[in-house]
Parts: C-alpha cells; sequence; structure tokens
C-alpha cells in the first residue's frame, strides 16, 4: 500500500508537469478544447510516459504542503517549454498582420480560433497554416524525424531527464529570462524573414503606384491602388508560399534547439 501511494504521488508530480504544458501549448490550449478534455488528455500522457519518468523525480516530500509546491514547480516547467512554443505561432500572426497592413486588407478582420481576438484574416491564415505544419509536417530534431508536436510530447519527456525539479533560484530566473530573450529574438526575426519579401514588393508597388500617379495625373489612382495592392499582395502570398512554409518549419526547430540549450543547460540541483 505504500509504494502504491508514493507511486501516485510520482504520478501526481508528472501529471502536473504535462497538465502545465497542454494548458498553455498552441492548438491545445483552444477555447474549443475544454479544461476536461485538457486533463484527459493530460492523464492519458502522464499515464504513458510514468514508467519512464518516475525514475527521475526526486525524493517526494513528506507533507501534502510540500507536495503541492513540488506539483506546482513541475505545472510551472511545464508552462514554460509551452509558452515557448507559443510564442512562434504570434511570429506567424505578426507576418500576417505586416503582410494585411502593406496590402491594405488590414480592415478585415475575423475571429481567430486560438487566440479568440479579432485578427487580420492573413494572420488567421498564416496561423491555420502553421497548426497545420505543426501537426503534420515533419522535421529533424536529434536524429528523431517526426512532426512538432510530438517533438513537444518528446521535450517534456525528456524534461523529467535533465530538469527533475523547480527550484526558483536567483540562477534559474536567470537563465529563463536569458533563454526567454532568445525566443522573442526568434519570433521577431521569424516574422521579418516571412515578411520582408511582401514588404519589399509592396513598397515597390506603392512607388509605382506614385510615379504613375505624377506621370499621368488624370488617372484617379486613389481609387485604383487598393485594388491594385490587394490583387499584388494576393499573388504574392500565392507565389512565395514555397518560400514561406519552409521558413515556418524552420522556426519550429529553431525553437526546440533552444529549448534544448535550455534544458541541458538548467542548473543542477544537489
Amino acid at each position: 500500500m505504500e509504494k502504491f501511494d508514493q507511486g501516485f504521488q510520482y504520478y501526481v508530480l508528472i501529471l502536473a508537469r504535462i497538465a502545465g504544458l497542454l494548458f498553455t501549448a498552441p492548438i491545445f490550449n483552444a477555447d474549443m478544447i475544454t479544461y476536461r478534455l485538457r486533463m484527459v488528455m493530460s492523464g492519458l500522457l502522464a499515464l504513458m510516459l510514468f514508467p519512464v519518468c518516475a525514475n527521475y523525480l526526486p525524493t517526494l516530500p513528506g507533507s501534502p504542503i510540500g507536495l503541492g509546491i513540488a506539483a506546482a514547480g513541475q505545472a510551472a516547467i511545464g508552462i514554460c517549454i509551452g509558452f515557448m512554443i507559443t510564442i512562434i505561432f504570434s511570429a506567424f500572426q505578426i507576418a500576417g498582420e505586416i503582410f494585411s497592413i502593406q496590402a491594405g486588407i488590414s480592415f478585415s478582420e475575423v475571429l481567430d480560433p486560438q487566440s479568440q481576438q479579432s485578427v487580420p484574416i492573413i494572420g488567421t491564415l498564416k496561423n491555420l497554416i502553421g497548426f497545420l505544419l505543426f501537426l503534420c509536417v515533419d522535421f529533424q530534431v536529434d536524429g528523431v524525424y517526426v512532426p512538432a508536436f510530438l517533438h513537444m510530447i518528446r521535450a517534456i519527456a525528456i524534461s523529467f531527464q535533465l530538469v527533475p525539479q523547480f527550484y526558483p533560484d536567483n540562477q534559474v530566473m536567470g537563465g529563463l529570462l536569458m533563454y526567454l530573450d532568445q525566443a522573442f529574438g526568434v519570433m521577431f526575426i521569424t516574422a521579418l524573414k516571412i515578411g520582408i519579401p511582401v514588404i519589399g514588393i509592396l513598397f515597390i508597388s506603392s512607388v509605382a503606384l506614385g510615379l504613375i500617379g505624377r506621370a499621368a495625373p488624370q488617372m484617379n489612382l486613389m481609387n485604383m491602388g487598393i485594388q491594385i495592392n490587394i490583387i499584388v499582395g494576393l499573388f504574392l502570398l500565392m507565389t512565395l508560399a514555397p518560400v514561406i512554409f519552409p521558413l515556418m518549419t524552420e522556426s519550429f526547430h529553431i525553437m526546440f534547439d533552444r529549448m534544448g540549450e535550455m534544458l541541458r543547460s538548467w542548473p543542477k540541483v544537489q
């Protein structure tokens, strides 16, 4: 009975970390997935990882309060991993908003099913493309060739070995802030990589329309310019798709590399 009680407490700690991940990770944290469903998925995933991960957990605390504090620390690690993945989808949305503003269609907004906020339609489109890449497109990390959501599950499983417990001291918090800063840097760089070709070409289109307007003032370019920019923007979106999709997949690869560095450099508690 005592062994069963210890095993159940270890299971609670594993469940807390996985629940922290699924409550913050993209797609899984959407409002369309209820809290009950998330807890069911967390419980099943914790049950599958229990035989592998329980041996890496530290010694159990001797009081219920200590167990609660340990579970909160485990949840914090899962939240950190999920938040770093969520940052990538923010990059896709920023790139879509840049595209919408430059093409002149920023006024067309729809409800984003992920954030439950009104965002430009191109931002929602790029988010949906990111979801498909996250679920379906394989890429290699540490010799394993699977989609990003399976890499996410691999990351949470490996984190039990590299980071058995969470102590919020100065060294740990400083390292977290450093890697979160790098994650935000990846977000803005990814948004610029996706948005710069569109910005450049649409800027040339706007300059050309301005020159035509100076050369032929009788042409009503104030009315024509918006339609021309929208047509050019949509044509660019179709033309640059083979370039944009690999950039989006590469951003997942870069973020998982940063996450692996963070977990491997996590201070070890003696």
